[in-house]
């Protein structure tokens, strides 16, 4: 039997959540925008690194979505920042840009439900 190997990410949690109090598909269309925006946010990353939203497990509940970073290429994987310096940056980024702008943009776009993203197991 071939055994099933996991995908390592780096994760990116923006502080959206309470924000939108909880509601995962508001969630799920912000973050699907803003990481359509992070190749142009972290331009000194290689361009092997791949942006995705996936559910992140949570030992205390369902899982929910993050954005996750990964690349195939494990010299370029060890140039993504940790995690809080990840976070900081795109909180930096949204705080110029403001919410609101994130809000419209996510109302043009059509997105999987949290339902159906937990059902593609990415790791």
């Amino acid at each position: 039997m071939e055994e099933k190997t996991t995908r390592g990410y780096e994760i990116i949690e923006p502080a959206i959540y309470e924000e939108l109090n909880w509601n995962m598909d508001s969630i799920v269309s912000y973050l699907e925008i803003i990481r359509t925006k992070l190749p142009e946010l972290f331009t000194e990353l290689p361009k092997s690194i791949k942006y995705e939203i996936i559910p992140l497990r949570n030992p205390f509940g369902e899982p929910y979505p993050v954005i996750g970073l990964y690349s195939d290429n494990l010299e370029d994987l060890k140039k993504i920042p940790d995690f809080l310096d990840l976070d900081e940056e795109v909180e930096i980024w949204l705080n110029k840009i403001g919410i609101e702008t994130i809000r419209k943009e996510s109302e043009k776009i059509k997105v999987m439900s949290l339902e159906t993203l937990k059902n593609i197991n990415t790791y």
